[in-house]
Order: structure tokens, then sequence, then C-alpha cells
């Protein structure tokens, strides 16, 4: 971590200033050392640059869901800045890079640190990223050298940051977490009023094969597999979509036909083959995982008190929500 990030950290019981107090530096990186509140009498180590607020008493799903896909992250640890840019403008339609520039940024859920590194290239002023689990270390590595961005460990439910970013931000992470309307208004208040709060989450639209065909051997099966079987058995499961996708769909889509799952599946095609074995596994790993009508994502909107809202339909079969903290008064 950089010092600066400590503008942007407190306690995340009292909210008072944190102390910092570095053991051991690289040129401006501080790679382990204590963060401590005065207040109530708290500490917090700084692990391989990482600070590290997650609480040993964190609930079972979460340790699950937090192990798994920090599992995950570790295994698919590349970056593609092109084709993750392309990535997050689809996940994120209603934000464009000058959305970005000279903002201040919480990403919420930020995994291997994919979207940290395109959100710094759009010209954030400062991209905060936040996750669960150890995928810190990958995304630490991915971005150290980006001097505008910041990862740390912690629960989104339980943020050691202040309430001042311009924007927040969560894809693909909220559907995982065990009550997604509380995490969604948890990172929602960590904005200014004026600020925009941004999502992507699972559809529940168009997904009814997922959620009564393959939620069922996710829940009793392949979320308890040893990450290498479960490798796998996601590396068939793609390469059966692919020869599905290059077989039938492809040629659907050359005469104009329009087929179950169309535009997804052909997207996938786009995003390639490790790509696709990531997601499948994803699908198959996560201990929890919700899907969302559209109504219920409005919801998240309204009770988090946001203004100008939008929620739009993504690939067909996901969501994208968007609104504006309101000003006071």
């Amino acid at each position: 971590m950089r010092e600066t990030l400590c503008t942007h950290l407190c306690c995340p019981d009292c909210r008072s200033d944190l102390d910092l107090d570095s053991h051991e530096q690289d040129d401006a990186e501080i790679l382990s050392g204590t963060l401590s509140c005065p207040a109530c009498d708290q500490r917090w180590p700084i692990v391989r640059g990482v600070p590290r607020f997650v609480p040993d008493d964190l609930p079972r799903d979460v340790r699950h869901t937090a192990r798994n896909f920090g599992t995950s992250w570790r295994i698919w640890n590349d970056i593609d800045d092109d084709r993750y840019r392309r990535q997050l403008l689809e996940w994120l339609p209603l934000l464009s890079p000058d959305d970005v520039r000279n903002r201040t940024l919480l990403d919420g859920g930020c995994g291997k640190g994919r979207h940290l590194r395109v959100m710094a290239g759009f010209g954030a002023r400062a991209v905060i990223g936040v996750d669960v689990s150890d995928a810190v270390d990958v995304a630490y590595a991915n971005t150290r050298a980006l001097p505008n961005v910041h990862v740390v460990q912690a629960d989104l439910q339980h943020l050691p940051l202040r309430d001042d970013f311009d924007l927040a931000y969560s894809i693909g992470v909220i559907h995982h977490t065990p009550e997604p309307q509380r995490c969604f208004e948890a990172i929602a208040g960590h904005v200014r009023p004026g600020g925009t709060v941004a999502c992507w989450v699972y559809g529940r639209e168009n997904n009814g094969w997922i959620v009564w065909l393959v939620n069922p051997i996710r829940i009793g099966l392949t979320r308890y597999l040893p990450a290498r079987a479960l490798r796998v058995v996601a590396w068939v499961l793609a390469a059966v979509l692919h020869v599905v996708i290059a077989a039938v769909y492809r040629p659907a889509e050359a005469v104009g036909a329009r087929l179950f799952y169309r535009e997804y599946l052909l997207n996938l095609r786009r995003l390639g083959f490790a790509e696709t074995h990531h997601i499948v596994y994803d699908h198959l790993a996560a201990p929890t995982a919700h899907y969302l009508r559209r109504e219920e994502v409005q919801t998240w909107l309204d009770h988090a008190a946001l203004s100008d809202t939008c929620v739009t339909w993504v690939h067909r079969n996901s969501w994208a929500a968007i609104g504006e903290r309101r000003m006071a008064g």
C-alpha cells in the first residue's frame, strides 16, 4: 500500500482516523506494518503490501465464498486490458470513461484487479479495490505499478473506508453475497451526495434453466469439489459449449435466426475458451448465487435513496443498475 491510501481509510467500527506504523518499505510501497485505531484500540496488519481488515469470525458461507473465488482468481490471474475494457463497458453500459476521469472510485469485489486497471486507465484520480478473499494478493501484483490504484482486504458490509467516493461500482459480486440488498446498500453508503453507484448482477429472467437445473447441482455437489477436479469438469462443459456455439449458433447467426441464449453464447465465443472455462468454473464453484428479477434490483436503488436510477438488461440474462446519491436536504 501507499501512504496516500490512509486519507481514505478509517476504523470500520468507530470511523476514527487510523495510525500507520510502517515496518518494511520498497520505495513508496509499504509492504508490512500495522494500522491502528487510537479511539478503540484495534489493530490491523499490512501483509505483502495489502492492509487486512477481514475479521476472524466471518460467517461460514462468506468464508466458503472467499475461499472458492480466491482460488479461482489465483488460477485465472492473467490480465488482458483490452478485453476487460470491453467487458466493463458492456457490464456497466451507462458509464463512460468520461464519468471516471479525475474521480475517486470504490471497486466492491475487485478480484484479480482487472477492473482496477481499466478504471485507472480511464484517468481516475484514485481507485480503491476491496475484496474479502486472498485474491487481493493477485490484484496487488497486477496493479502495484499503478500509482492511482490501492487494494484492501475487507468485508464489503464492514468497510474501513470513508463515505467520500465519487463513484462506487461492483461487477459480478453482489449476487454472491448472503444478502445482496444489504451489500448493495453498504457499498452505496460510501458514496458522497451527488456521487454515482453502479452494479452488474445475474438476472432471473431467461436464466430459469440455471436456477432449476444448474443450481441444484452446484449446491449439492460442485461447490464442494476440490479445485483441480472442478477445473476438469468446467473444462469439459466449456468445450461442449464452444462446440455447440460453433456448430449451431454461429451458422444460425449467419442466416439471422434467433436461438435461446444467442446473444450471451455468441459473446462467450468472442471472449475465447480460457475466459469461458473461467466463467463455467465460477458458476459451479459459487457457494451462494442469487438470480435477481429486475424489480428486485430496482428496489435496491429505491431503498438506497438513489435518484436518476436506471436498470438495463445486459445480454438478455443480467442487469446493470445505476443511480445517484441524493444531495443532502
